[in-house]
């Protein structure tokens, strides 16, 4: 009899602690925020525009009780892929659904791609301004402006500067639905939406009744600009010296190095 007493006695002490053990086990997640779930986050800066690639992207853990709607879980990583962002996001930040410009399964309308503060004004292009329908979603363009002077004179004046390209033609940068195929056909392109400030927006609209617009391409992280650029006239293209005052200026920017050929 005292066997089974003592026998019961240890199996209610077993089962106690465990089920203490338990209780504790569950305290201790509750207070750290529950099971760690894995999300995305930058692995370096993606500026704006930037269309995601795989070594952008990392995973770290994150207390389920943290993670929002708004956090891209790591298992959706393939499905993002490709898709350009919205805004800038820094390195060591979440990667997060609003961030986004579209998705696989949804696509977002030019206005949702206007960043607070900015405008969107499409302006015409030709096949040189779109440069052959190459020009796409998330580039930097320049925009320069030629006009006619009263004494008949052409002048060029570069009128903006690094600009943000958010449509060319219909094209925003989604990805092809299913069946869907991207134009790519030279001319095809005959309008370019940009990304601009409403006084900006307000010159481009008067510069493009006034004159001819031309777009120059630049690198979509290259946003410097040139302090105070030169008007370039007739007489600089035609004349002796404006060509070769011209053709002595250097770039800013250093040159990247060529590859050296293998004897």
């Amino acid at each position: 009899m005292n066997a089974k007493a003592i026998i019961a006695a240890v199996a209610c002490a077993v089962v106690g602690l465990v089920m203490l053990l338990l209780y504790m086990q569950a305290f201790e997640e509750e207070a750290s925020g529950g099971t760690p779930v894995e999300v995305l986050v930058a692995t370096r800066r993606i500026p704006l525009g930037a269309a995601l690639t795989a070594d952008m992207l990392g995973r770290r853990p994150l207390p389920q009780a943290y993670v929002e709607d708004r956090h891209i879980p790591a298992s959706e990583a393939d499905r993002i892929l490709g898709v350009r962002v919205t805004s800038g996001v820094e390195g060591g930040e979440s990667v997060l659904w609003t961030d986004l410009a579209t998705t696989s399964e949804q696509r977002r309308d030019l206005s949702g791609l206007v960043q607070e503060g900015q405008r969107a004004i499409t302006i015409r292009a030709d096949v040189s301004a779109s440069f052959g329908g190459l020009l796409r979603p998330g580039d930097r363009v320049d925009v320069l402006l030629t006009v006619e002077r009263e004494s008949g004179e052409f002048v060029t004046v570069v009128l903006l500067q690094g600009r943000l390209v958010l449509a060319a033609g219909r094209d925003t940068g989604a990805p092809l639905r299913p069946g869907e195929r991207r134009t790519t056909r030279s001319g095809t392109v005959n309008q370019v939406t940009l990304s601009c400030t409403l006084e900006q927006a307000q010159a481009l609209a008067l510069a493009q009744e006034q004159g001819r617009l031309t777009l120059i391409l630049r690198n979509p992280d290259d946003i410097t600009a040139v302090e105070n650029p030169r008007d370039t006239t007739s007489q600089d293209v035609l004349g002796t010296e404006g060509r070769q005052r011209i053709q002595r200026r250097r770039p800013q920017t250093q040159e990247p190095d060529l590859p050296q050929r293998v004897e």
